[in-house]
């Protein structure tokens, strides 16, 4: 069985600071924990910096916990996958992140099982069948490895102007098969088993 984290937006935007959502993300797991931390939705100058964020805050929960973590990359990311026991999947651009780089690794998907994947904004929108398109409003088709719909970052200030929620949510319900629609305010999670 695999535990998918679904995030809303920026777990650190949480009032605990993202420390329920990475002890889900480490919860049960034997040490050392390998986390690779996949950043494909950004440009790829950002990913060192993120990395070494991300590695810290992380690690900031768990002073005495022994985790390992990798950075994702486009040419071993199946070897990755299968190394790691928890995959990170940072938002950014969701349609980079499904179209120039996940789908050149289909293969990726076979590796998921027992594992945790965890997907903040874009990494849990390309993890559903179907999601919101916020920064031009519409709806997209994920990688349906979860048969749901995602409307992250819900009635945040995210594109504001431009955002009907009670529009975007109706949109989305009625589109395509009947699925479960769940939607995630900043920093908040919701895990899914399957």
């Amino acid at each position: 069985m695999t535990k998918y984290i679904l995030v809303g937006g920026y777990p650190m935007e949480a009032d605990d600071g993202g420390k329920a959502f990475c002890e889900a993300f480490v919860a049960d797991v034997p040490e050392p924990y390998r986390i690779l931390i996949c950043y494909f939705a950004r440009p790829i100058a950002s990913w060192p910096e993120a990395f070494k964020q991300d590695k810290m805050w992380i690690q900031s929960f768990f002073p005495d916990k022994r985790i390992t973590f990798q950075l994702a990359s486009v040419d071993k990311l199946i070897s990755q996958v299968q190394w790691a026991q928890g995959l990170f999947l940072k938002g950014g651009n969701a349609e980079q992140l499904l179209q120039e780089l996940l789908h050149q690794h289909a293969d990726w998907l076979k590796f998921l099982d027992g594992k945790t994947v965890a997907g903040t904004s874009a990494g849990a929108d390309v993890l559903a069948r179907y999601y919101y398109l916020l920064d031009t409003p519409g709806i997209a088709k994920g990688l349906g490895v979860l048969p749901i719909k995602v409307l992250v970052h819900y009635r945040s200030d995210y594109n504001a102007p431009n955002i009907d929620w009670d529009k975007a949510y109706t949109e989305l319900q009625s589109h395509g098969e009947n699925l479960p629609v769940i939607t995630l305010r900043e920093g908040e999670f919701k895990i899914v088993k399957q």
